[in-house]
């Protein structure tokens, strides 16, 4: 399961790198602030913002509004914030790496439990590409780590997946889209 994610991740990378390598790098902007999309689908609304601290280098952080968005478990009502921080290291081509730390709080509504808290932790290591063109942005990303922290009885924890409600394993995967100035 983890080779296959992983093998699909770098699938989707390796046309992106080697197109860019071919375009002449243009002067890094030293912010960006970029909205992930899916994460709307999932039930969470999630804003980016990066400064670029020295050349080739950023920290990123991320907030997320667990409850703004579609519940997809299904009228389990989540209500909470999902954070993460990053320190990115940028090739001139914008293929990244980046270990990320995220955490997730909220609560949300089971059939038989009742109102459940969930509080989860997981520490990543992430690869993405960052396509800027003047002013606009799309970044793709994907990544695994180690996760800790409650369940909430399926693995989805808006921030990040487990192979099963108390795994261990954490997988990101997704795209952002936004603007660099």
């Amino acid at each position: 399961m983890i080779k296959k994610a992983f093998y699909i991740i770098l699938c989707l990378l390796i046309p992106l790198m080697t197109a860019a390598q071919t375009e002449e790098t243009p002067k890094m902007r030293k912010n960006e602030v970029k909205v992930a999309l899916l994460s709307l689908a999932s039930g969470t609304s999630k804003v980016t913002y990066q400064r670029l601290v020295c050349d080739y280098q950023a920290v990123e952080f991320t907030f997320g509004v667990i409850g703004w968005g579609f519940d997809k478990l299904k009228d389990s009502d989540p209500r909470g914030t999902a954070w993460r921080l990053a320190y990115k290291f940028i090739q001139m081509s914008g293929f990244y790496v980046k270990p990320e730390l995220c955490y997730s709080s909220y609560r949300y509504n089971h059939d038989t439990e009742g109102r459940l808290q969930v509080d989860r932790v997981a520490l990543m290591g992430v690869i993405g590409y960052d396509w800027v063109i003047r002013w606009f942005v799309f970044d793709i990303y994907g990544g695994l780590g180690l996760a800790c922290g409650n369940s909430n009885l399926s693995n989805y924890h808006h921030g990040f997946i487990g192979l099963n409600p108390d795994s261990p394993t954490a997988f990101t995967a997704g795209f952002r889209i936004g603007v660099a100035f």
